[in-house]
């Protein structure tokens, strides 16, 4: 799927911004946000003000942002209280695909493929925990 042809340049900026913001209310300092969207520093600057958005992003760069959000939706769906939200992604976790890894760590150490069959796993596992 192309991110890039579907979206707008706004759509497309207002997409990092909210991995953005998904990434900061984990805790996840600028550096590693940067390697987890695969953005650099000045992109990432960018994405803070809200009246930019001219910038294009990368299929990869979108698919990222598309996958952060994703997984943002289903831990606010399980937990509720915010020390579990804020937390989760940088817990080592059993569950499969995680293969003891955080979330963080899958993010900012695999590509999107595997990215990918994480999320699916893990979005298929919180739909039927049985």
């Amino acid at each position: 799927m192309s991110y890039a042809v579907m979206m707008s340049a706004k759509e497309q900026h207002e997409a990092l911004q909210a991995a953005v913001r998904m990434l900061f209310s984990w805790g996840v300092d600028p550096a590693r946000t940067t390697r987890i969207l695969n953005v650099d520093a000045h992109s990432l600057e960018g994405l803070s003000n809200p009246s930019s958005g001219n910038e294009l992003y990368t299929d990869d760069q979108l698919c990222r942002a598309d996958l952060v959000i994703g997984f943002g939706e289903i831990i606010s769906a399980l937990f509720q209280n915010p020390v579990n939200l804020r937390n989760f992604a940088s817990l080592p976790n059993k569950n499969a695909g995680f293969d003891g890894r955080s979330l963080l760590d899958v993010m900012e150490n695999c590509d999107t493929t595997e990215w990918q069959c994480v999320y699916m796993t893990f979005k298929a596992q919180t739909m039927n925990p049985w």
